[in-house]
């Protein structure tokens, strides 16, 4: 019974002290939490501002073109609004392939556990996109953000054309632009036709949301509402060689974002862990003190019934 009393005494101290550790654990998650809820309201504007750029420099383009034209057919196929702009190369970014043969997927995990289910939900919602993506015979690339994705995506013998670790808690728009620029390089050169940037989005303290977001061609621009809503701009040096400058900063504006956006869910998911594996500590603890108690008991009731058993045989 000694032994027992011991062991349990034992078991009661670890996990006070594991309590202790996902306490502060908590502390810490919930500091990064709040660092990255403030820097990601305010970049949240930021990209909304640049959308409406873009948006707006096209459409001013387009009621240019529209006003040259002579006649007006309303029954006329619709304009290719990326034939109206001197962009070069950089055309890609705004107008779709022909034929879609690889799909890339830029995915971001986080570099660690004791997130919750972070990881694993965000992994399960991809693999069900990428098993739809081979239905409709079509390659698939991944770009692996974060140790946990790289690694299980290698696991399956996927094809994990890039992958980057490490990126801070709190990260910088200069820490992530090489992975920006890398995606945005990869799309330029043919190495996928459409990129998708699969992340988990933070949506309060206690939830968040899966979402894959077409990212190139850039699409989520609407023109042709634009179109009717919006006024001259007087463009200088040209209109083509101010979308070379923004288009890719839109870009990049999206990536970073959701990289943003992920890292706030996770800081969100393992503050909510650790808050939970705390108060599972302090349930371990309550249900081995009240062990201890009993075994104590039971060993005193032992205690004084051998001390009247032999106090009895005494008389």
């Amino acid at each position: 019974m000694a032994e027992s009393l011991l062991e349990l005494k034992r078991k009661i101290t670890s996990t006070q002290k594991t309590g202790q550790i996902t306490a502060a654990m908590k502390m810490v998650s919930g500091v990064k939490l709040t660092q990255t809820e403030k820097l990601n309201k305010g970049y949240v504007i930021y990209n909304d501002k640049i959308r409406e750029t873009v948006t707006h420099l096209m459409a001013n383009e387009v009621i240019k073109q529209l006003k040259n034209r002579e006649d007006v057919d309303e029954d006329a196929e619709p304009v290719d609004y990326t034939n109206l702009f001197d962009l070069g190369n950089l055309t890609a970014l705004i107008k779709p392939r022909a034929e879609i043969k690889k799909v890339g997927y830029l995915v971001i995990t986080g570099d660690r556990g004791l997130v919750g289910s972070y990881n694993s939900a965000i992994l399960k919602s991809m693999m069900s996109m990428i098993q739809e993506t081979y239905s409709r015979e079509r390659e698939c690339e991944i770009l692996a953000i974060g140790s946990v994705g790289a690694d299980f995506f290698k696991k399956q013998n996927m094809n994990v054309v890039y992958e980057n670790s490490g990126i801070s808690d709190v990260p910088s728009f200069n820490e992530v632009r090489d992975i920006v620029q890398t995606a945005v390089n990869m799309y330029l050169n043919g190495v996928y036709d459409e990129l998708y940037v699969c992340y988990t989005h933070h949506v309060n303290s206690i939830s968040s949301a899966f979402r894959a977001e077409k990212m190139l061609p850039i699409s989520d621009i609407d023109i042709s509402e634009a179109v009717a809503n919006t006024t001259e701009y007087s463009i200088e040096p040209s209109l083509g060689v101010v979308l070379q400058s923004i288009l890719p900063q839109f870009a990049q504006s999206m990536i970073f974002g959701a990289i943003l956006d992920a890292k706030t869910a996770e800081h969100a998911s393992s503050m909510t862990a650790m808050d939970n594996a705390t108060n599972n500590a302090k349930d371990v603890v309550a249900d081995l003190t009240t062990k201890s108690n009993r075994a104590r008991q039971a060993q005193i009731t032992t205690e004084i019934t051998e001390i009247i058993g032999g106090a009895a045989a005494l008389e």
